[in-house]
């Protein structure tokens, strides 16, 4: 079994000296065009590195065009491509996709290849493109089903990536799933109630976390602005520690002067008090399910934070476009 050469004591990036070991046993012929190289976890195992070196290193040796990942494959020795990527030209973001894309065809006509082969080279790199997208996976990480469920669609439709919705209580296990199998994990995004959680139960891996920010929306703020002064109001979330907190933000939100009595869910008796005495009931997004099934029918139930806020979306979004 061929083994690659690194050197743990060198000053040189071990990602650089993998590279290096790859491309040499590859221009040698120890290493065969079409020959299947070692998974990025396999290798790194094998060679006692953090999987991301290898990550890299084989990133950087697919931009050169000495390999080829795929799903289902794997990665795979492609020297075929190399020329085509030699050819490709510099590339302005300031043209328009249509100037661009018409550049890279007169080079390829110019370099000799007729109007069908340059088609059916567009659609091998297109269909390359897509496959290599479909591996990038981020997780969506929450205490309740609800959140996970809900967000997670919302993640995947504006991320355009494979989103895993995973609860809190499983993330340690389905992160390792994840790195184990073909699948790229290029992060994790859970709520800003969760993330010293998150932080603890991922401590010893390299993932980024992601804080992604919930927020009343404006259709709640609406409904509720629409009750009458002296309306009461009760609020129920998951954990003591956070009342405080939720109160503050509901305050702010309704007016300092409002008629709020808050309660986490353990507090049996509190919650049946305030369920039984408020005329309208707000709770946490963990929560809001369950106490939905408890409330008579007829009690309003608002979930206060119901809306991912646009920003945090977009800078996640920004952040993962970094590392892909």
């Amino acid at each position: 079994m061929l083994k690659w050469q690194i050197d743990k004591s060198n000053k040189i990036p071990l990602y650089l000296q993998l590279k290096d070991s790859i491309k040499s046993n590859i221009s040698t012929g120890v290493v065969q065009d079409g020959q299947k190289l070692p998974g990025v976890n396999a290798l790194a195992k094998d060679l006692g590195i953090n999987f991301e070196t290898v990550r890299k290193a084989y990133k950087e040796l697919e931009k050169e065009g000495f390999i080829f990942m795929q799903r289902g494959k794997g990665t795979v020795v492609s020297l075929h491509k190399a020329p085509v990527q030699a050819i490709s030209p510099e590339i302005s973001l300031e043209l328009e996709p249509v100037d661009i894309l018409m550049s890279v065809i007169k080079k390829l006509l110019h370099a000799g290849m007729d109007s069908g082969d340059i088609k059916n080279t567009f659609d091998k790199a297109f269909e390359r493109i897509s496959e290599e997208h479909s591996l990038q996976t981020v997780i969506f990480t929450e205490c309740n089903l609800h959140q996970v469920r809900e967000i997670s669609k919302l993640l995947k439709n504006y991320l355009n990536l494979n989103v895993k919705p995973v609860l809190l209580k499983n993330l340690r296990r389905e992160t390792q799933k994840v790195l184990d199998g073909e699948e790229e994990l290029t992060g994790i995004i859970t709520t800003g109630f969760h993330i010293h959680e998150v932080q603890n139960i991922l401590k010893d891996t390299p993932i980024n976390i992601h804080v992604l920010i919930t927020q009343m929306s404006p259709e709640t703020k609406q409904k509720l602005d629409s009750f009458k002064k002296g309306t009461c109001f009760g609020f129920i979330c998951r954990d003591q520690e956070v009342v405080s907190f939720f109160e503050d933000l509901i305050r702010t939100e309704l007016g300092e002067n409002v008629k709020l009595s808050c309660c986490f869910l353990e507090e049996e008796s509190k919650v049946k008090n305030i369920i039984k005495s408020s005329d309208v009931l707000l709770t946490s997004p963990p929560v809001y399910e369950r106490i939905k099934k408890f409330a008579d029918v007829r009690l309003p139930v608002f979930n206060v934070f119901d809306k991912v806020d646009p920003m945090s979306l977009k800078l996640i979004k920004d952040k993962l476009q970094e590392t892909i």
